[in-house]
């Protein structure tokens, strides 16, 4: 019969070392999802969504899931700027189309999600003004501006700045789920470089 050793309290630390410790944590969060499902219209009617993103906690998660022709430009700037405001991670899945304004939107996500089959518009802005003649332009002028600006901080790098500019120039873009996976893959390493250097 085997003899059972009973090793006293005070001698425990003898005891050869274990390889590791495991302890285990359940963390409770918050996964919100948003469906950018149709045209995106006035910004009164994405006031809740808006609010919802700026006010989730650093540890939650949110998904933006688009299949959306585009729209208006001043609520695709609320939405991504509120995008930008949240601690929380935000990923933006491609579902169907992003195009227009969708792809501004997509771009400024944190981390991306591709579905096959999914397709990608990059233009550039569509818009109207009214009012007097000057008072048109002006607008317009400011507008467009407005536009350049937006497109050179949230298209490049996954455009080149050539790209961007031929954009400007009014050259449509289509890229298929393929294109689009082979430039965020180029787009994160840039970024990744470029923080690496900041860093170092």
């Amino acid at each position: 019969m085997a003899k059972i050793k009973i090793i006293p309290a005070d001698e425990e630390e003898y005891l050869e070392p274990k390889p590791y410790e495991y302890f285990e944590q359940t963390v409770s969060r918050k996964v919100h999802h948003f469906y950018l499902s149709n045209e995106i219209s006035d910004p009164w009617d994405y006031v809740k969504m808006c609010h919802m993103i700026q006010n989730t906690e650093a540890h939650d998660m949110i998904h933006i899931h688009l299949n959306t022709p585009g729209g208006d430009l001043t609520t695709g700037v609320q939405i991504i700027n509120s995008m930008k405001a949240t601690e929380a991670l935000v990923t933006c899945s491609l579902e169907g189309e992003a195009n227009s304004l969708g792809s501004l939107i997509f771009l400024a996500a944190d981390q991306f999600i591709i579905h096959d089959n999914s397709l990608m518009l990059i233009h550039n802005l569509s818009h109207s003004v009214y009012g007097k003649g000057r008072e048109s332009a002006q607008h317009m002028e400011a507008t467009l501006k407005w536009f350049e600006a937006l497109a050179y901080k949230y298209y490049i790098p996954f455009l080149t700045e050539k790209e961007v500019d031929d954009v400007l120039n009014d050259k449509d873009m289509w890229l298929h789920a393929g294109d689009i996976r082979k430039r965020l893959n180029k787009m994160i390493k840039i970024k990744k470089r470029e923080l690496k250097e900041m860093e170092g």
